[in-house]
This record gives C-alpha cells, sequence and structure tokens, in this order.
C-alpha cells in the first residue's frame, strides 16, 4: 500500500523526513565502513515504503505458529506437539503460494491473502529455543518491525524469556509492542482477566504505557466461532492501516532506528576523536622530552669540547716546546751544515709532526672516548626511554575504532622501529665531519657507545689539519744559514699560530659537534612529527563526519514525533 495513500499531510511530510535522514545515516555509515550499522538501515530504507513488518515472538509452545494461521485463515505455518518453529519464516503477499530459501532455517513464504497486502509478518522460533542462534537471528529481525507482537499461552502468561526479550527490545529498539493471549479456549474467564491485568503490569513495569492486550483463541478461530477474539484484533490492525496508524509506526519505528544508529555513530566518532587527541598529547610530550633532552645533551657537549680542546691546547703547546728546542743554535747548524748534520730540516720536521700525530692519536683517541661517555649514555638514555615509552603506550592496546583512519599501532610501530634504526651515518651525510668516513653507527642498542669512537676519528682529523697547517708554514722558513736570522720571528710566528689554532680548534670542534647533535634531535623531532601529521589528517576526516552525525541528531530532534 503505497504510503501517501493513507498519510496526513503532516505526517507525510514527517515522513520524507525521517526518508531523508534515514538515507543521510546510511550514507554516513558508509563512510564509517560500519557494516552492520550500514545493513540495519538499509534494510530500514527498503522496508520504509513497503508494507509494515509484523513480529511475532513468544516461547516455545506459546501458540505463535497457530495464531498466525488463523491471521491468514489457513494453515501456513506447521504446528505440532512438539515445539516446530525452528526457524524464521517471512510471510508476504504474493499472487500464489512460494516459498524461497533466504537461509540456514529461514525461508520466505508469498501467500494471496489479503491481509498482507498492508503488513507483511514474520514467525520466529520461540525465545526459550534450545537452538541459540534463533535468538540472534530474531534479535536482528527487531530492529527492522513496525510492530512486535508477543504471544503468551493465556495460562501462563509470566514466561520469563519473553518478558526478558522485551527488556531487550524496549531498551535497545524501543519498538512498539502490543500482546496476545492465545489459547484462550483452555482457560477460565477468571484465568484469562487475572492474566490480561498481570501482563499490563509487567508491560507497565517495563515502561509501556497503556498497553493493549487482546485475547484470542486459533482453535476457535479456525472453527468458524465468533468469540475467538479475533474479530477484535482485525479490526485493530484494519484501523491501524486504513487510519495511518501503519504508517506513523513506520516512522516511528525508522526514527528510533536512524537515532539508535546514529547515536552509535557519533559515540565511535567522538572516541575516535578522543583518541586522537590523546594520542596528540603523547607525541606531543614525547618530542618535549627530546627538548629536555637536548638542552642537557647541549650541556654535556660544551663541557666535551671544553675538554678536548684543553688536551688539545697541552698537546700543542708540547709540540711549540719541541719545535723550540729543535730551533736552538746548535741544533740549526746541526742540521745546516753538510758534513755535520744530523738530519736535514725536512726530515726533522716530519719527525717532529709524526710524533705529533701519534700522540695526539693516542690522547684525543682517549679523552675523545672517555669524555663522550656522558654524552652517550645520555643519547642512549633517551632513546631507550622514548622506545619504551611507545612501548608502554602500545600495550595499554588503544584502537581506533573506525576504518576511516588508519592503525595507530601501526604508527606505533613504525616509530619504535624508525627509533631504533636511527643513524649516526644518515644523519650526518656520507663523508661526515671534515670528510671521514663514518659507516653505518647505529645510535641504538650498544652501538651508541661508538659516538666517541666518531668524536675521536674526527678530532683527530681536525687535529691534523689545523696543526698540519701550522708546520707546513713553519717548514717553509727552514732554510739552510738563513734560519740563524729568521729564529726569532719563526719562534714568534709559531707561537702567533699555535695560539690561533687552539681558538680555530675549539671553535670548529664545537661547530662539527654541534651540528652533529642539532640533525640527530632534528631528524628524532622529524620522526615523532611524522605521527602527529597522519593523525592530523585522520582527525581533518572525522571533524565532517561528526559535523553531519550531530546534523542529523539536530533535525531528529525538530522532527518531534
Amino acid at each position: 500500500m503505497p504510503a501517501n495513500k493513507v498519510l496526513s499531510t503532516k505526517l507525510n511530510e514527517k515522513f520524507e523526513s525521517i526518508r531523508n535522514l534515514l538515507e543521510m545515516t546510511w550514507s554516513l555509515s558508509n563512510k564509517l565502513s560500519d557494516s552492520e550499522s550500514s545493513e540495519i538501515l538499509r534494510d530500514r530504507l527498503a522496508h520504509l515504503q513497503s508494507a509494515a513488518l509484523f513480529v511475532i515472538v513468544g516461547e516455545v509452545k506459546s501458540g505463535k505458529s497457530s495464531f498466525v494461521n488463523a491471521l491468514l485463515g489457513e494453515d501456513v505455518c506447521e504446528v505440532a506437539p512438539d515445539p516446530c518453529t525452528a526457524g524464521i519464516q517471512e510471510l508476504i503477499y504474493g499472487e500464489e503460494l512460494k516459498k524461497t530459501t533466504l537461509g540456514d532455517q529461514w525461508e520466505r513464504i508469498e501467500l494471496p491473502a489479503p491481509v498482507l497486502r498492508e503488513i507483511s509478518i514474520v514467525d520466529t522460533p520461540g525465545t526459550n529455543s534450545i537452538v541459540r542462534k534463533h535468538e540472534a537471528i530474531t534479535e536482528n529481525y527487531i530492529p527492522k518491525s513496525d510492530l512486535v507482537i508477543f504471544v503468551f499461552a493465556a495460562k501462563n502468561p509470566h514466561t520469563a524469556t519473553a518478558w526478558e526479550l522485551l527488556d531487550l527490545i524496549r531498551q535497545e529498539w524501543h519498538r512498539k509492542t502490543i500482546f496476545v493471549l492465545q489459547q484462550a479456549d483452555t482457560a477460565s474467564q477468571h484465568e484469562l482477566a487475572t492474566n490480561r491485568e498481570r501482563v499490563r503490569q509487567y508491560a507497565r513495569e517495563r515502561n509501556i504505557q497503556n498497553p493493549v492486550v487482546f485475547t484470542v483463541s486459533a482453535k476457535r478461530e479456525m472453527e468458524g466461532a465468533s468469540d475467538s477474539g479475533f474479530v477484535e484484533f482485525r479490526d485493530f490492525l484494519r484501523k491501524a492501516v486504513e487510519g495511518g496508524e501503519v504508517w506513523k509506526m513506520k516512522v516511528e519505528g525508522t526514527q528510533d532506528t536512524v537515532k539508535k544508529v546514529n547515536s552509535k555513530l557519533l559515540a565511535s566518532l567522538h572516541g575516535e576523536e578522543a583518541s586522537i587527541a590523546v594520542d596528540k598529547a603523547f607525541y606531543h610530550e614525547l618530542i618535549n622530552q627530546v627538548e629536555r633532552r637536548r638542552e642537557k645533551a647541549h650541556s654535556l657537549k660544551r663541557l666535551m669540547v671544553d675538554n678536548l680542546t684543553a688536551t688539545y691546547h697541552r698537546l700543542s703547546s708540547m709540540l711549540e716546546e719541541d719545535i723550540v728546542q729543535g730551533l736552538g743554535i746548535g741544533s740549526i747548524l746541526r742540521r745546516s751544515l753538510p758534513l755535520i748534520r744530523e738530519n736535514d730540516f725536512h726530515t726533522w720536521i716530519r719527525d717532529v709532526q709524526s710524533e705529533f700525530e701519534k700522540r695526539a692519536k693516542e690522547e684525543i683517541d682517549s679523552e675523545s672516548i672517555r669524555v663522550s661517555k656522558d654524552i652517550s649514555d645520555e643519547m642512549q638514555a633517551m632513546l631507550d626511554d622514548l622506545i619504551n615509552a611507545v612501548s608502554r603506550y602500545q600495550k595499554d592496546g588503544r584502537q581506533v575504532s573506525l576504518n576511516i583512519t588508519s592503525g595507530r599501532s601501526d604508527i606505533l610501530n613504525q616509530l619504535r622501529s624508525k627509533l631504533g634504526d636511527l643513524r649516526v651515518s644518515d644523519i650526518v651525510g656520507n663523508k661526515g665531519i671534515q670528510g671521514s668516513d663514518l659507516g653505518s653507527l647505529t645510535l641504538a642498542g650498544g652501538g651508541i657507545a661508538a659516538l666517541g669512537t666518531i668524536i675521536a676519528f674526527a678530532t683527530n682529523i681536525m687535529v691534523i689539519d689545523i696543526t698540519g697547517g701550522v708546520i707546513a708554514a713553519i717548514g717553509l722558513g727552514l732554510i739552510t744559514l738563513t734560519l740563524l736570522w729568521k729564529r726569532s720571528g719563526i719562534m714568534k710566528e709559531l707561537h702567533l699560530k699555535l695560539a690561533q689554532s687552539r681558538n680555530e680548534f675549539h671553535d670548529r670542534l664545537d661547530q662539527e659537534i654541534t651540528q652533529i647533535f642539532d640533525k640527530l634531535f632534528i631528524e628524532l623531532e622529524h620522526r615523532l612529527k611524522e605521527p602527529l601529521m597522519r593523525l592530523d589528517e585522520q582527525a581533518a576526516k572525522i571533524a565532517p563526519l561528526i559535523d553531519e552525525a550531530r546534523n542529523i541528531d539536530t533535525k531528529l530532534s525538530a522532527l518531534g514525533i
């Protein structure tokens, strides 16, 4: 029956509004890849303009199948002494009898029964069925229903599982519900009156105002008796359909479905939004932690540079003393006169330089490793803290609830892997400090201890570079007897250049080591900011979806059905 033939203008407007909201919520559920909600909404959308769906529920042996047969006027549902409704039966209108299997213990029956033009009936397994999956199937049907008809045996309406199912229906789906006391022919009038009132009481206790209760006898109806109670029940259905009540129930049922699903989607979105905010706070704290470590590392770096500069100062002073002694007049004459010279000046200066470089390598290597230990330990502790913090956070088991956002656990895994694989060579470049080949020394695990070796290697190159230039300049002045006249000037020049070399050594060492640590911390911050960027992208996806859900909620409230 087309909706617009029975709906009032006002109800028709609400009907169109709720259909639009249903389509909007269905679209939102698809965007969120929520297949369960999408299926419920799709079925509700398909059902919205079809015949009203009435679901028959009750315990086994309450007379449900007999009730349906009597209502339709023919034996459609099997009735037997044993509990026989072991599956779901959908009864819809058709020009001829036809049965279609929809699944395991699930079939659709088409019948040319006039009442099925306005309603579709679903006969369900008993609520106390020992086949537990039947209850799941029943619960899956009820969210789509326009009217739930609870059938009780007239002599015993106190069945626990039926009322438990009613609790679920009212709490979860707010379905419109009426009650039928079947098999009235088996009870006395006193029993019927008492049990009718008891059903109303049970219903009111479950927040059903003015519960509707019918008393019927399927047996008497099939015998053609006028006192079966089905006249009153069919009159209720006819008035519901002809007066638009069925379609009002359909609109109300659809609104309840949309409200429930949209609330679920909005809660999921808010939960995801909150989780992303927590994740972002976690990564910001890691960045702040790195920044605090950076300040401490630079303090240790300054101490290290000062210590290495002091070592260089001592070594260069010893070098100056050796050269000054070697430039004594006697030494100059011995190296200048062909007949008596021990070694020429070039050989001597090479020996002095070689001895200095050997001494520098030994002492610089030892001092570099010693003074870099604190900063190596600091760097190792920082990386360990970061990796452990990620592991602990990951262990908390925060899960992503929506498919539109990639797994935050994957982000954490990638970050932990990147922190573990961080390498010095990746930071300072292929050649490293002053062209040195630093290799692939990992800043994780025991590999951090190699930082002192890197600094020692770089410092030795710097010492040779700076001091070698000074010695080379002195060597040019060491030419035969003219050296005697240049001796004083050469010694002053040596003193000045070595003093300058100490400042140059300090500045270059500070610059190069600072560059290593700056690049290291920049790389760390970059690796921590990568997941933040991904979380920002996820938050940007969620924000408009939250607006959609809120818009649906606002429009639902405005309907006021």
